[in-house]
């Protein structure tokens, strides 16, 4: 037999050594395993931000209950942003509907400020509760929510969020002197008040645009997230539970299903991997 003219010193057992190895490495290379994918202790954890909590006709409106109901039967946690103000009103079945909530184990209440309003100064200007405010107006918003929820529910809210996640200096200011909150939902990361800041990644959320959940958004910004390294350990999604119509609530359904797919864990706020930011 006469060896290939390409390689002449290959003949006899030499031809058949080198035919092994090449069949060896083939064998060796497609037996090289896929990269692994991330496993469930390697997920991010998931917070479900719920903003703008308030009565309807004196009740949980129904939209926001669907949402509840929803979580008990997938027993996963979400967050619930509550307009304090909603508790002042004369609405015992909202109050009972909200005490029912907390008591599923499955809902945390946060501070979503007293009014949710805003307005305009005298350039044009906007002014919300806890932005372009006075010291005293911030302390009082935050102070008269803390003490409803107390009265109401029997809670204390562990997490603020800011209407319009607008705030300012003064909003660090105020909270670092209520001790009781300790987490900041989408806050200032560069001056905390001594909290928690719960960072917030925009092209990862339940709704996009704003009032409208969107999987194919979510995706496309969880996946770019998740090939940084390193890795987030965890998001915070926000959503407005209470305008979401039969189609924007089933997409929210979808969400949930592709994180709970990628294995996500949801948690309450209170429940992310706190430092010590003292």
């Amino acid at each position: 037999m006469k060896s290939p003219r390409c390689f002449p010193f290959l003949s006899g057992p030499f031809l058949f050594a080198a035919i092994l190895l090449f069949a060896g490495c083939g064998r060796l290379a497609a037996a090289t395993p896929p990269t692994p994918e991330p496993t469930a202790a390697e997920a991010p954890l998931i917070v479900l931000k719920l903003d703008d909590m308030r009565a309807r006709d004196g009740k949980v409106p129904a939209a926001w209950q669907r949402v509840v109901d929803f979580a008990v039967e997938r027993k996963i946690k979400i967050s619930v942003g509550i307009i304090c103000n909603s508790l002042a009103a004369d609405n015992p079945d909202y109050i009972a509907g909200l005490k029912k909530i907390a008591a599923t184990g499955l809902v945390e209440f946060w501070h979503h400020g007293y009014t949710h309003g805003s307005s305009k100064d005298a350039d044009g200007g906007r002014v919300t509760e806890f932005s372009r405010s006075s010291y005293e107006k911030q302390r009082d918003s935050l102070l008269r929510g803390m003490q409803l929820a107390q009265e109401k529910l029997g809670v204390t809210f562990v997490a603020f969020g800011a209407p319009f996640n607008a705030t300012d200096a003064t909003t660090a200011r105020v909270l670092s002197e209520i001790p009781e909150i300790r987490v900041w939902l989408y806050g200032n990361t560069r001056d905390t008040g001594g909290k928690f800041v719960a960072r917030r990644v925009g092209s990862v959320n339940i709704e996009n645009p704003v009032h409208k959940p969107n999987l194919s958004a979510l995706v496309k910004g969880f996946e770019a997230a998740m090939s940084q390294e390193p890795r987030p350990g965890y998001f915070v999604l926000q959503g407005h539970a209470g305008g979401w119509d039969d189609e924007k609530f089933a997409e929210f359904v979808r969400i949930v299903d592709y994180l709970t797919e990628q294995g996500c864990k949801f948690v309450f706020p209170s429940e992310l991997p706190l430092p010590d930011v003292s």
